[in-house]
């Protein structure tokens, strides 16, 4: 199926490609901004958790939900709406997560009944520095994927972490500078709402993180 994001795509099935599916050795890189208005992202391969998020252990969802295929369904289509499709579209669609639109993906199916629809939602009340715009927001999703990607492939510990709101973080920091400012993006899964789960891409309050030198 077409994975063009649309608020009205409750009935649209999601193609199952996970992002463990690509080779480790194909290519995501973010192309460096074009124009000088548009500031470079140095991307940060070495984040550190500077000192724990205000989050409790996981607990025990009241619907049996696999996070880590939730999370590699999601990286795929963000990997396609993002970073492999044309600039235009990509950055059609930033404006749209920019401006505080929550996008609907289309259904996943998890198991043999159960029927989800996944949305797309950004936080970018924490970015820091000037000029946040579809390049610094394609860098920061490049990093991401790159950090996840792996742990995905390897079977990893994916550091999950919840609150008692029904919110989980995976806790893989993926960081860029721009103009000497530190931005971190996390994944969020919010499962609050009965058969939606909203995949939000958050940036944290950069004073959490240290960068290993």
């Amino acid at each position: 199926m077409s994975t063009e994001p649309n608020t009205s795509a409750a009935d649209t099935q999601i193609s199952e490609t996970p992002i463990s599916d690509s080779p480790a050795s194909e290519a995501l890189a973010v192309e460096a901004p074009t124009t000088e208005s548009a500031p470079a992202a140095e991307a940060l391969p070495d984040i550190q958790l500077h000192h724990s998020a205000n989050i409790t252990p996981p607990a025990a969802p009241q619907v049996r939900i696999e996070l880590p295929r939730v999370l590699d369904l999601g990286c795929g289509i963000l990997a396609r709406l993002v970073l492999q499709a044309p600039k235009e579209k990509s950055k059609a669609l930033f404006k749209r997560l920019k401006a505080g639109e929550v996008i609907s993906l289309g259904n996943l199916t998890l198991g043999e009944q159960v029927k989800i629809q996944l949305k797309l939602l950004l936080d970018h009340r924490a970015y820091e520095g000037p000029g946040f715009n579809s390049e610094v927001f394609r860098a920061s999703v490049d990093q991401l994927i790159h950090k996840i990607a792996p742990r995905l492939r390897a079977r990893q510990d994916l550091s999950i972490r919840s609150d008692n709101q029904g919110s989980v973080l995976f806790d893989i920091p993926a960081g860029v500078r721009v103009k000497g400012h530190l931005n971190v993006m996390m994944v969020v899964l919010d499962l609050q709402i009965p058969g939606e789960i909203t995949m939000r891409l958050s940036y944290f309050e950069p004073s959490q993180f240290q960068v290993k030198e």
